[in-house]
């Protein structure tokens, strides 16, 4: 059944003699594939296998249910992944030039493109979204990836390979400013216009949302955009601490100076030291020999934003705060200091005053720093912006995966603002993106809706529309449980027919199976039909 399955894609069933192979025919095997749910490529194979005088007829259906559970949790963690990577990509999509990036995964396909499609456009490259440029095994000496010859288009200067904690998530392809075809398809770059220290001019755009309380929010990031106080943003995981940061850094002051980024929480102690103060040649054993700028140097003249800063170690604290009040920083390894001048933006999601009191954060550095302290409110006290916010996120998905635009139907939205949302505007866009890519009908649904917000929302009332005399109102679980369950028994138990007749992914219909304990009359009507 492994093999069968195999070959042809589908659920398969093998019983006794029906084996070609003499030894095995004592078994009856059941079996399913196991499908990149992204990407549809198969990733291996589930079985069932047992003697054949105790076959059950559910065993194809357990070996499907179970299958489909797999291709769930893979969707959660593919966008998991993805969602570091982007994380990990940002500050190098902070420095890069106005031309673009293009963002590749750990297998070498292609995550986004944003606003490089032009350039490719222009020297007609195309990149396929599904097939590996194996650009992951890249070697800048050889100029070559997966032992061919990388894409004629991609010099080996542009390409960086993206770090986080030892493990590889993906490359970033970083684009030069002007380019332009040459006979003979050469690319030749120009110099870049670049900000002082380095970097290019970037902007994540406008923060989205019309709430009072992101409005109120909003109108004090104006104000403090134009002065030189150091700020603290305090707010939850997720809210967009770095957008604010970057929406006051693109005040009138200092918006062509660099802005430099540096998350002070997930790097080891002496990394960290090393990214935020820089180094000299021979500081340490393994430091590069030219030396490293380290980031407050970098951000001299413009903003050095610090996210998590409550996060910095204890001991590293006393030589910021120092470098806070003489405007000096030395690098490790050197005896002489370097001139700085820059304005801080710092982000936490932690109190720092509980911090202080605990011990784990210095009263002098936090009076030094929090100037002025820029709540930014939870997605939840701001659920007037989510349809917004749905619309944005969805046409971003749209143009970066190249899928059709799908609307989300009033109860979606609907159990949307009633979900607490712990992850924030982070956790919205991340599960917008996996609603779209993983809809298989015109619209988008509460069938498609994540088994966490659907669990989480059952509890409380619906908000239906006003029931007629002629049209009383169904409780939303108990309509959808008894549409899937009449679909069942009409498809005779074939889940894959079920699917496509509620337009729902397979992968979506075996948790609602499971979540309304559906199992059962799944396994009546399998046997019934024997």
């Amino acid at each position: 059944a492994i093999g069968t399955a195999l070959s042809v894609g589908e659920p398969v069933q093998v019983h006794a003699t029906e084996h070609f192979c003499e030894g095995i025919k004592p078994w009856s095997c059941s079996a399913t594939v196991v499908r990149d749910p992204l990407h549809g490529d198969v990733l291996g194979v589930l079985d069932v296998s047992g003697l054949s005088d105790r076959f059950h007829g559910h065993w194809l259906a357990v070996a499907m249910l179970a299958a489909g559970r797999i291709q769930a949790d893979l969707v959660a963690r593919e966008l998991a992944l993805r969602h570091r990577l982007m994380e990990s990509g940002l500050q190098r999509l902070s420095k890069a030039s106005s031309t673009g990036v293009i963002l590749f995964d750990h297998k070498g396909r292609l995550v986004n493109e944003g606003t490089a499609g032009r350039f490719l456009a222009a020297i007609g490259a195309r990149l396929d979204r599904h097939a590996g440029l194996r650009i992951e095994q890249f070697d800048a000496d050889a100029g070559r990836a997966g032992g061919a010859a990388l894409p004629e288009w991609l010099r080996p200067e542009w390409v960086e390979p993206i770090i986080h904690s030892g493990e590889r998530l993906g490359t970033i392809v970083v684009l030069p400013d002007a380019v332009q075809r040459e006979p003979g398809r050469r690319i030749v770059c120009s110099a870049a216009t670049r900000r002082p220290g380095g970097e290019a001019s970037s902007s994540l755009g406008p923060i989205l949302g019309t709430s009072t309380a992101l409005r109120h929010v909003l109108e004090k990031a104006r104000q403090l955009a134009d002065l030189e106080v150091p700020v603290v943003l305090q707010g939850e995981t997720g809210v967009g601490k770095e957008r604010f940061a970057r929406a006051i850094h693109e005040g009138r002051l200092r918006r062509d100076q660099p802005f430099v980024a540096l998350n002070c929480g997930g790097l080891p102690r002496d990394i960290l030291a090393s990214e935020l103060f820089g180094y000299v040649e021979g500081a340490f054993t393994g430091a590069k020999r030219s030396g490293m700028v380290g980031k407050i140097e970098a951000a001299s003249g413009g903003t050095l934003f610090l996210d998590e800063i409550g996060e910095l170690p204890l001991d590293l604290q006393p030589y910021f705060l120092r470098v806070l009040e003489g405007g000096e920083v030395y690098p490790l390894g050197d005896a002489k200091p370097r001139k700085v001048q820059f304005r801080l933006i710092a982000a936490t999601n932690k109190d720092l005053r509980a911090e202080v009191a605990a011990g784990r954060f210095r009263e002098d550095l936090f009076y030094r720093v929090s100037g002025t302290v820029l709540r930014i409110p939870p997605l939840r006290e701001r659920k007037d912006d989510i349809p917004g916010l749905v619309e944005h996120f969805s046409l971003d998905v749209s143009r970066r995966h190249g899928v059709p635009m799908k609307p989300f139907e009033p109860d979606v939205l609907d159990a949307f603002e009633r979900y607490p949302w712990p992850g924030n505007v982070r956790q919205l866009r991340n599960v917008v993106e996996g609603m779209v890519m993983l809809a298989t009908g015109d619209a988008v649904t509460v069938t498609d809706l994540p088994e966490e917000i659907t669990s989480s929302v059952t509890g409380s009332e619906p908000r239906l529309p006003v029931p007629t005399e002629s049209a009383p109102v169904a409780d939303l679980s108990a309509v959808e449980r008894d549409a899937i369950g009449a679909a069942i028994a009409r498809r005779h138990g074939n889940l894959t027919l079920v699917a496509q007749e509620l337009r729902i992914s397979k992968s979506t219909l075996y948790l609602k199976v499971r979540k309304y304990g559906l199992d059962k009359l799944l396994l009546e009507v399998r046997l019934h039909d024997r």
